[in-house]
């Protein structure tokens, strides 16, 4: 009986290893994949994913509720509208306001190489941001105990005219009217990606094997100016001080829990500064995608309009071409964090006023939900 022992812990031992998986780049996106998520910006505070690192854990994220949805459909980087000023992109996808985010893909890696966009700043048109040396976002193959670490960043120069004459106006009060020729964003991103976990974790929808992968990014964010003769200088406090939005230093840690056939990740953890509480949920949405039936009526796109913008303590929010009904009217800051949140009776042609003088200066993105939790318009508002 005795000899049977070892016997039997090594079977045992293999029957859990068995589930620990390996994630292929099999679970990369390619043209034309449309990957759908659902978010839970108000997670219950009685989940949890902080546990020890180690293998064959169980997480339970089933009491999520998906307060908004959203599809990223990717495409060819070619038949991007700055595809051709990204050389060596392979993939593209569009994100809000007409941005899109470039891709370089590699059998090893999905890396973000171009962003065309303002990002979190206050310049008054969208610009390409290219990343170098181009930033992982996702890694093949996964494995546990895998550790990765990751360094990208960018430059990018503008004249002054790329800003809001306000903004310009302020600024100029703070460095002493100083005659500025030029401006430059100067961004590092630095940060560690731990496999440390697997197990299987669930969600609305389906309980799914996975690798828990704990990423900390840390961005820096700093402005110079060219200021003859001195040349280049670092204005990054006066900078803060006059208004300017997104500058200084970032952190932050999620979880990735990956899957090993899923190309969403199965959930995308944000945790809050000080690490011990959940504050946002991405995760894989499950539910069927409703098809319109009905493909030859056209049907008038619900839009909101914001005045004024930038607005000071007040600001009016009007709605085109929406169905009447009951709307979650949900402000967020640039990190993406739920800042300001409302339920109205909205039809067309009416407004809401959002009382915005508590709130710091910089950018934010207002999103309407109807009542099945879909986005239905979104709108940018700057607060001066």
């Amino acid at each position: 009986m005795k000899k049977c022992l070892p016997i039997l812990s090594l079977l045992l031992a293999t029957v859990g290893l068995s589930a620990q998986i390996t994630v292929t780049n099999a679970t990369f996106p390619v043209a034309d994949d449309t990957l759908r998520t659902a978010i839970d910006y108000d997670p219950p505070s009685g989940i949890s994913v902080l546990t020890p690192p180690g293998g064959n854990q169980t997480w339970d994220l089933s009491s999520l509720e998906a307060e908004a949805t959203q599809e990223i459909v990717y495409h060819s980087a070619s038949e991007g509208s700055v595809g051709a000023q990204v050389p060596g992109a392979e993939l593209f996808a569009v994100g809000s306001f007409g941005t899109e985010t470039y891709y370089n893909v590699t059998s090893t890696k999905f890396e973000l190489q171009a962003y065309y966009g303002i990002l979190p700043y206050d310049l008054v048109a969208n610009n390409i941001f290219e990343y170098q040396p181009p930033l992982p976002e996702r890694r093949a193959p996964l494995n546990f105990f895998d550790i990765n670490a990751s360094s990208s960043g960018f430059l990018e120069l503008f004249v002054p005219s790329a800003f809001s004459p306000l903004l310009m106006l302020q600024l100029a009060a703070q460095t002493g009217n100083a005659q500025i020729d030029s401006m430059r964003y100067r961004v590092a991103i630095s940060g560690t990606e731990v496999v440390d976990g697997w197990g299987n974790l669930s969600i609305p929808g389906g309980t799914y094997d996975v690798l828990r992968e704990k990423r900390t990014r840390y961005t820096e964010t700093r402005i110079d100016a060219k200021i003859p003769p001195l040349g280049w200088l670092d204005i990054t406090d006066n900078a803060v001080q006059a208004g300017f939005f997104g500058l200084g230093v970032d952190t932050t840690v999620t979880y990735y829990f990956h899957n090993d056939v899923a190309k969403e990740p199965i959930a995308v953890v944000t945790l809050n500064n000080a690490q011990n509480a959940v504050t946002q949920v991405v995760y894989k949405n499950t539910t069927p995608p409703v098809v319109n039936a009905i493909n030859d009526t056209q049907v008038p796109t619900p839009t909101v309009s914001v005045s004024p913008n930038p607005a000071s303590d007040e600001v009016l929010f009007e709605f085109k071409n929406l169905v009447p009904g009951t709307y979650r009217l949900a402000l967020f800051d640039a990190l993406g964090r739920e800042t300001l949140v409302q339920t109205a009776q909205v039809g067309s042609g009416q407004t809401e006023r959002f009382d915005l003088s508590r709130f710091s200066a910089g950018m934010y993105l207002l999103l309407v939900f109807d009542e099945n939790k879909k986005i239905t318009c979104k709108e940018k508002v700057v607060k001066k």
